[in-house]
């Protein structure tokens, strides 16, 4: 058991540190998205989340609201990596209503005025919300991608909102962002 514990640290580690020296070189300016490194962030939200039993059968669901780069990103990640041994299926979503049954919900700037409402709509089911514009974890969001001074990218952690989504999160992801309640 301690090795498994210290197997997953390990791994937190080298995606922190592989995110610092690879992903993050320096290069990157405050008003450029670079969407690789948001969907290496996405990827480790997945892994270090953990969805009540019952969702835990079949494909993972990641919806995408609107148009997006990172859905192009995100297909890429789906066409090579799986979650906890699933495969994770990227659903593209124009509306509210067309997210329902996502395990995680990715909410791009242009559609950030509808956080509440998928808020409410997502009230007590097990859905991740995670926000790409700053802010978003206060308004409803359960996380929310920060870029700080020094153009390094990081995210807001809503720990309530995660726990009202029947959602646990590790420590050690815990341990990486900002959390604001």
């Amino acid at each position: 058991m301690k090795n498994a514990k210290y197997i997953k640290y390990i791994k937190l580690m080298l995606f922190a540190a592989l995110f610092l020296r690879g992903v993050y070189s320096g290069n990157c300016k405050a008003q450029e998205t670079d969407y690789k490194a948001y969907t290496l962030f996405v990827y480790n939200f997945m892994k270090y989340i953990e969805w009540p039993e019952a969702q835990n059968k079949g494909d993972f669901i990641l919806a995408v609201l609107g148009d997006s780069p990172i859905t192009k990103e995100l297909e890429t990640l789906a066409a090579t990596k799986k979650i906890k041994g699933r495969n994770i299926v990227i659903r593209k979503c124009k509306t509210p209503e067309d997210t329902y049954g996502c395990h995680l919900l990715f909410v791009p700037s242009s559609k950030s005025a509808v956080v509440k409402t998928l808020k409410e709509q997502t009230k007590d089911k097990p859905v991740l919300i995670v926000g790409e514009r700053e802010g978003l974890a206060k308004k409803g969001a359960s996380l929310s991608f920060v870029t700080l001074e020094d153009d390094e990218l990081k995210f807001d952690i809503n720990k309530k909102e995660i726990e009202q989504h029947q959602l646990k999160i590790a420590s050690s992801l815990i341990s990486l962002g900002i959390v604001i309640n």
